[in-house]
């Protein structure tokens, strides 16, 4: 894992009421001025935007401490931006439906004290960009069809970063004939399938390992790193060694349905899981609002490779597609051959790429919020 130098930060807690947990957000202040603008300039002289960026980590793993780089460099740097990260409820103790809820409450409490937090004159709360990758690309691209409009204006824009769109497509790619592998983790495969099932709230993570942080770090050297202290405790290397053996089951799929979607609380049995398979999937989601006539949502732009393995960039295609049919604006970016998570690598404007993958993302974004 490469090490990308973050400005200082401030943190904050934010109480999820009902709940019994708490939420955090991570704050990165613009520069003022940002890099490539006069202390003259218009966007200089303004209330700023901000881009809230939501983590991935198939909806078990992954933390808000360290946003995308490129996120940091193309809009706090050099556009002058708010850059703000935020964590979620972790599966399985809760469903995709509780982790949507705590996006749209993190986006309320920062409508409610940006304000109070960075100054009035110093941040625009109408002006707003959400970004996800992976799980998050997922989170904020239902969030802008779950945003109640004229209660919260929508986002001036979204960044979907190589987003799971359509979850039966996913399932059928499932490799139901393959039996597992022997597992030879920490925790035998019996006891993370039973975890899988764990609904008790009290036992739920916000923030997790992303994948193998253990072997890789100690202690010190992540808590460093993550400027947040980390301590590789049992309950920790459970939630770790559960997004590990899920994302290697030949039914992973599967698994992560069950992880997020608790059929057991659905009545409906069978029929009615793969409703709910087809209502959490954006692209089916999507495509049901515009049969019914829907055209209003945020310019999106898709970042995925095509070398994914994990979530197939036709996922992103197909998707760009039902918006350009809605007269939404959309920029696509399909890099040949990159995998997942291949865009941790542009910690600089100067790697090779940058210009062609990054640079027309950044350009229509501004566009939008800055229009």
């Amino acid at each position: 894992m490469s090490v990308y130098e973050y400005p200082p930060h401030t943190d904050h807690i934010v109480p999820l009421p009902g709940s019994g947990t708490n939420l955090s957000v991570r704050i990165w202040p613009a520069d003022s001025p940002p890099g490539n603008l006069s202390s003259s300039s218009s966007l200089a002289l303004a209330a700023l935007p901000f881009i809230l960026w939501t983590h991935g980590g198939g909806f078990l793993a992954g933390s808000h401490f360290m946003p995308l780089y490129w996120l940091d460099i193309a809009f706090r740097r050099t556009r002058g931006y708010h850059l703000i990260s935020h964590n979620y409820r972790l599966a399985p103790q809760v469903s995709l439906e509780d982790q949507l809820a705590d996006c749209l409450h993190i986006l309320g409490w920062l409508r409610d004290n940006l304000p109070g937090i960075l100054g009035e004159d110093r941040v625009d709360v109408d002006r707003y960009v959400l970004a996800g990758d992976s799980a998050g690309g997922v989170l904020v691209t239902l969030l802008g069809l779950r945003l109640p409009m004229g209660a919260v204006p929508a986002p001036r824009a979204i960044v979907d970063v190589y987003g799971a769109a359509d979850f039966p497509a996913m399932l059928a790619m499932d490799r139901k004939e393959e039996a597992p592998a022997e597992w030879k983790g920490e925790f035998d495969a019996r006891r993370l399938e039973a975890f899988l099932e764990d609904r008790r709230v009290e036992n739920v993570m916000t923030d997790a390992l992303s994948w193998d942080e253990m072997e890789q770090f100690t202690e010190e050297e992540l808590s460093g790193y993550w400027k947040s202290e980390v301590r590789y405790m049992e309950r920790v290397r459970l939630q770790a060694e559960l997004h590990i053996w899920r994302s290697l089951h030949p039914r992973g799929t599967e698994l992560m349905m069950r992880a997020v979607l608790h059929p057991e609380k659905l009545p409906g049995g069978r029929e009615e899981l793969e409703g709910k398979v087809r209502e959490m999937s954006p692209l089916w989601a999507l495509r049901g609002y515009a049969e019914e006539g829907g055209r209003e949502y945020p310019p999106t732009a898709f970042l995925h490779g095509t070398g994914d393995e994990a979530v197939p960039w036709e996922h992103s295609q197909a998707m760009a597609e039902v918006l350009r049919g809605m007269g939404v604006p959309v920029v696509e970016r399909y890099p040949e051959g990159e995998p997942h998570v291949f865009d941790r690598k542009y910690t600089s404007v100067d790697v090779p790429g940058w210009d062609e993958v990054i640079q027309p993302i950044v350009d229509f974004v501004v566009q939008h919020v800055e229009a």
